[in-house]
């Protein structure tokens, strides 16, 4: 599986040198230069990518359940990235391993590990009389 380090490439946009974990390439400015993936579900590489941060409805639930140490609970899945795909909506995590523990677990492509599908948003239409 593929994993994130701090080596230099290039670009995938503008092909000039840089870091494979930065979040945009300084001369293009394209998001995720180094992330180089595509969907597991239609194989796309029409995605973006967004990363998690504090999770504030899990540590108030866990803050109800566990009492005073549930605000830690905040920060499982802290700082993970989930990619999104645009042209089928499939989410997945590109840095997780490539495994599957049993037959009822999240399926794993062979990109990462998938998270879940978004709903498509549908675009307004006004009618004019």
């Amino acid at each position: 599986m593929y994993k994130v380090t701090s080596k230099e490439l290039n670009c995938r946009a503008c092909g000039k040198t840089v870091l494979e974990n930065a979040y945009h390439c300084p001369n293009c400015g394209v998001g995720a230069p180094g992330i180089y993936s595509r969907c597991p579900k239609c194989k796309s590489e029409n995605y973006i990518y967004h990363k998690y941060g504090y999770a504030i409805i899990r540590a108030l639930l866990a803050t109800c359940v566990c009492g005073p140490l549930g605000p830690v609970f905040g920060f499982v899945g802290y700082n993970r990235t989930e990619c999104i795909c645009l042209t089928c909506n499939q989410g997945w995590f590109p840095f997780l391993e490539d495994e599957q523990l049993g037959p009822f677990n999240t399926f794993v492509g062979e990109e990462g590990k998938m998270s879940r599908r978004f709903k498509k948003k549908t675009t307004r239409t006004s009618v004019q009389l």
